[in-house]
């Protein structure tokens, strides 16, 4: 769990500084990277959130783990756009927080289903 709020901690940071304090990679300029980095960044932080509630074994808790990717996205998006000079809120980055999510989810249910197969 708490490398799932470090990581949150991380994403807040991250999608929250003004773009100059960030460094720049030339690659980071390529069209489309942006939504890849929001699709890494949400798919990580559900991955590990799964990680923390897994030990349920009625799997309930995805939903809820999608809910709050919906939040945190959502809401960065509004800071970005309202409060974050330089940066705007883009619905098209919070589809790709979403799909992240998803694609997380999915890989940390596999890895443990494989897992538990195994014993």
């Amino acid at each position: 769990m708490i490398l799932a709020v470090l990581w949150t901690a991380f994403i807040i940071y991250g999608l929250t500084s003004v773009p100059s304090g960030i460094p720049r990679f030339e690659w980071l300029a390529w069209p489309g990277v942006d939504k890849l980095i929001h699709l890494i960044l949400f798919g990580v932080e559900a991955g590990l959130l799964a990680l923390a509630f897994a030990k349920d074994k009625e799997q309930k808790w995805w939903l809820p783990i999608l809910i709050w990717c919906f939040v945190l996205g959502g809401g960065l998006e509004v800071v970005q756009h309202n409060w974050v000079e330089g940066r705007s809120g883009d619905v098209i980055d919070l589809m790709a927080d979403i799909l992240g999510a998803v694609v997380g989810l999915v890989v940390v249910r596999d890895a443990l289903s494989k897992r538990s197969n195994c014993y």
